[in-house]
């Protein structure tokens, strides 16, 4: 990830997909994947580090600049929107045992068992990548941190090529084999869920597949939360 700080155009996000500097590179030969940051974006993010810092405190520590730079373009370069998302997410991880909030090692293998309600669904018909989530599960009160690790890994990964961090995902929540009713409560239900939907996300579609009459009532009510 480029320095913020850096105003140097254009700047590029060191993901799978890209490849070293040399002084052969050129902007033209660079994959279709390969994030490529403007000027306008670059200035955006300072903005939003700077707010956060001076009106609300978070060091700089608790919030990489990785996670920093996909939400300001999740919140369309909007400075007061992408401080507001990213400080309201650090507050609901903090009760769910992320007082240390987001940094950039990115790869947390204590985390990696959480990833098990996302599903393997490559790109959509517009080249973007799909979020396939498994719904319906419960997270233990001792997986609480792990289980927002894995969620932030998933979610970064997801928009690690330039197409979908600049046109957004395709979220497809699947609720097949998952008896709502029936499962025991945890308690931090409503923890969970309020995390969920903090995460800044910009999905171009939101599909629900398996649903019953119950499930479609409680999941639609779900995402209507979530586009408040």
């Amino acid at each position: 990830m480029c320095d913020l700080n850096d105003k140097k155009e254009p700047q590029r996000q060191e993901t799978q997909e890209t490849f070293p500097d040399s002084p052969s590179d050129d902007e033209a030969s660079l994959p279709d994947e390969a994030i490529i940051y403007t000027e306008e974006e670059l200035q955006a993010m300072r903005d939003v580090r700077a707010k956060l810092t001076e009106e609300h405190g978070i060091e700089e520590s608790r919030i990489g600049s990785i996670f920093l730079a996909v939400t300001t373009i999740n919140c369309k370069l909007r400075v007061d929107e992408t401080v507001k998302k990213i400080a309201k997410l650090l507050g609901i991880m903090a009760k769910l045992g992320c007082e240390d909030g987001i940094d950039d090692e990115l790869w947390k293998p204590a985390a990696a068992h959480e990833l098990k309600p996302y599903a393997p669904a490559g790109k959509d018909h517009n080249g973007c990548r799909t979020t396939w989530i498994r719904g319906g599960g419960k997270v233990s009160k001792e997986e609480e941190r792990n289980h927002c690790h894995a969620c932030i890994m998933q979610h970064l990964a997801t928009h690690a090529d330039a197409k979908t961090l600049r046109n957004g995902i395709s979220f497809i929540i699947d609720v097949s084999g998952k008896d709502m009713e029936k499962e025991p409560k945890v308690g931090n239900e409503t923890l969970i869920q309020s995390f969920y939907q903090a995460i800044p996300q910009r999905p171009q579609v939101i599909l629900i597949a398996g649903t019953s009459r119950v499930t479609r009532a409680f999941v639609n009510a779900s995402i209507k939360l979530a586009s408040l």
